[in-house]
C-alpha cells in the first residue's frame, strides 16, 4: 500500500508539474504574440500565471515530501534491523552481516554503521585478517528483558500473475541476487522460498516488494528463529 500511495503521489506530481509549465509557457507565448489583435490576451497571460505558478509550486512541495517520507521510512527500517543485530550480537555488528541484512552497498553499510558509532560511542575490534567489527556497548542490563525475543521469517513466494512474471523476476533477483535463468525457473515452479530466516522488517520489506508487483506472499516463522 506504501508502494502505491508513493507511486500516485509521484504521477500527481509530474502531472501538476507539466500542466503548470504549460500554463507558464502559454502566458509566455502569449505575451511575445506581436499580433495586437490578438483577443483575449490579457487574460490569457493572467489565467497562466494564476494557474501555473501555484501548480509548479503544489508539484514541487509534494515531491519533495514524497521523498521526505521514503528517506524517514527507509531510515526506520534500517534502525530496526540494527537495533536487531546488535541485540542478537550481544553488542557486536559486522559491516558485511548489515549490508546483508538490509541490502545496502558495502560501502553504505559501513558508512552507517560509523555514523551510528560516533551516536553511541563505539569501539572497534580488527581481526587478524583486518575484517573490522563495531561494538556498541549495551551495559549491564540483561537485553533479554528488553523485549520479546525476535523471530525471524522465510519468506514464500506463493503465486505470480503471468501477466507480472517479468517484473516479479526483476524483484526475486535482487532480492536472491541469483542468475536471470535461475529466478525464472523458480518462479515458474511455485511455491518457493526467496529467504530464509530473515528479520521481520527486512521479510515484510521483501513481502511488500513482490506485492507491490502482483505476487502472493507468505511469511513463515522460521526454525532459524
Amino acid at each position: 500500500m506504501k508502494q502505491v500511495t508513493k507511486r500516485v503521489r509521484q504521477i500527481s506530481a509530474a502531472l501538476l508539474l507539466i500542466m503548470g509549465f504549460w500554463c507558464l509557457a502559454r502566458s509566455v507565448e502569449t505575451a511575445l504574440d506581436p499580433d495586437p489583435s490578438r483577443l483575449d490576451k490579457r487574460e490569457t497571460i493572467t489565467g497562466g500565471i494564476l494557474l501555473g505558478i501555484p501548480a509548479v509550486g503544489f508539484a514541487a512541495w509534494l515531491a519533495f515530501d514524497t521523498h521526505l517520507q521514503s528517506q524517514q521510512a527507509e531510515q526506520a527500517r534500517l534502525q530496526a534491523i540494527f537495533f536487531q543485530l546488535v541485540k542478537a550480537g550481544k553488542g557486536y555488528i559486522a559491516p558485511i552481516r548489515f549490508s546483508m541484512e538490509t541490502g545496502l552497498t558495502g560501502e553504505a553499510a559501513i558508512a552507517y554503521l560509523n555514523q551510528r558509532a560516533r551516536v553511541y560511542s563505539a569501539e572497534f575490534n580488527v581481526d587478524d585478517a583486518g575484517g573490522i567489527t563495531y561494538y556498541f556497548n549495551l551495559g549491564r542490563v540483561n537485553t533479554q528483558l528488553l523485549r520479546p525475543a525476535d523471530n525471524r521469517f522465510d519468506v514464500i513466494l506463493e503465486a505470480v500473475p503471468v501477466y507480472k512474471r517479468r517484473e516479479a523476476v526483476k524483484v526475486v533477483q535482487q532480492i536472491t541476487g541469483l542468475e536471470w535463468k535461475a529466478v525464472k525457473t523458480l518462479v515458474k515452479n511455485l511455491p518457493q522460498p526467496i529467504q530464509r530466516g530473515a528479520a521481520r522488517p527486512l521479510a515484510e520489506d521483501y513481502k511488500q516488494q513482490l506485492e507491490s508487483v502482483g505476487a502472493q506472499v507468505a511469511l513463515v516463522l522460521s526454525s532459524q528463529s
